[in-house]
């Protein structure tokens, strides 16, 4: 009889979109709240969009480059075939939002705060989630350059046939990370790696990493 895992799945909730209205993104701007609307080919370069709130709203085919979504909170809203050469929001908070066939370069969100969120079927270069907490997230068909956790908290976080060149654990506090489903190709400040999980071929194919992250040498008899 197999043995039960004991690694919780992230608890995803979709995001509650109901009706949306169709509305231009030229209206988008700082520190405003807009709900139950649906962006469609909105260009939001060099935008400063500081402290925006989006609840229940769509984002379809954005251009996110050089704009500046500090401190935004987004709550129940998808995005979906972003291009962002880099998207800016630190200390920002996402609940319940979904992202799925987009491009985004550098995907910072340092100090945020992560409930409930997908990243599906997306390319992505650094995705900064230093000193951030993130709870029930789920990346799915992912290819990732650079994934940093390093300071940050994370509870119940899953990895779908996703791939990563760097992993970086500094410091990072993990309960319940799967990281069964992550191509890992090299990982940073292994000591991090305390309550994360890995399956018996990652095991192997990190066996080089883990001995010189305590300082063993792996020799064969002559």
């Amino acid at each position: 009889m197999a043995a039960r895992s004991t690694t919780h799945p992230p608890r995803i909730d979709a995001p509650d979109l109901g009706v949306l209205t169709d509305a231009d993104g030229d209206e988008l701007l700082a520190h405003g709240i807009f709900e139950s609307v649906r962006y469609t080919d909105t260009d939001l370069t060099g935008r400063d969009l500081t402290g925006i709130v989006l609840s229940e709203c769509s984002l379809v085919t954005p251009i996110v480059a050089d704009s500046d979504l500090t401190s935004a909170r987004l709550r129940d809203t998808l995005a979906e075939r972003m291009q962002a050469p880099n998207l800016f929001a630190p200390r920002s908070s996402l609940h319940r939002v979904h992202i799925r066939d987009s491009r985004i370069g550098a995907l910072d969100l340092f100090d945020a705060d992560l409930r409930s969120v997908t990243i599906a079927d997306s390319k992505l270069g650094l995705v900064n989630l230093r000193a951030a907490a993130g709870r029930d997230v789920l990346f799915r068909g992912c290819i990732v350059d650079e994934l940093d956790l390093g300071g940050g908290t994370f509870t119940r976080v899953a990895f779908e046939d996703c791939s990563v060149g760097v992993l970086d654990v500094d410091r990072a506090t993990l309960d319940q990370v799967d990281l069964r489903g992550l191509r890992i190709d090299t990982i940073r400040n292994m000591g991090g790696m305390k309550g994360a999980t890995i399956d018996a071929h990652q095991a192997v194919a990190l066996a080089g990493q883990f001995a010189a992250h305590l300082g063993l040498r792996i020799e064969d008899l002559p």
